[in-house]
């Protein structure tokens, strides 16, 4: 016969009441002197195995999939937006932008105008050119 808390051949060992526990939400088991303990990690859960789940937990896990739904529903929006776009441009012929795509092209070719206005060069001979020298000389000896 044992005391309470070991066994064996000669009551050497202590009894491991972790054994056969598991623990939830990533709680540890700790043996005690005649029982055991889940240690739950954080203040998100508690309980005898950690299976509360605290209110903080909760309202995180519940705005997560409220942040998750509006992105999801975003993403829809925008794809059938596009789709719409294409199916009313290239089905039927109708283009809404096609006005606004106008005014654009306007603005930039008027921007460009603006902006390039024509250079004016003029050149200055320093020596006359060859030919005229020539012509120059024999119009000075006649």
């Amino acid at each position: 016969m044992c005391q309470t808390g070991w066994k064996g051949k000669n009551c050497e060992t202590p009894i491991n009441y972790c054994e056969n526990v598991t623990c939830l939400n990533n709680g540890i088991c700790r043996p005690l002197f005649v029982d055991y303990k889940c240690e739950c990690l954080g203040t998100d859960y508690s309980g005898r195995f950690c299976q509360n789940i605290g209110k903080e937990l909760i309202i995180r896990q519940i705005i997560c999939k409220s942040f998750g739904y509006i992105a999801i529903l975003c993403i829809v929006f925008l794809i059938s937006f596009f789709v719409i776009m294409d199916i009313l441009k290239y089905c039927f012929g109708i283009d809404p932008t096609k006005n606004e795509l106008e005014k654009i092209r306007k603005r930039r070719r008027a921007k460009k105008r603006s902006n390039h206005q024509p250079i004016i060069q003029k050149f200055h001979h320093v020596n006359a050119p060859q030919q005229q020298q020539s012509s120059t000389n024999e119009e000075a000896n006649v």
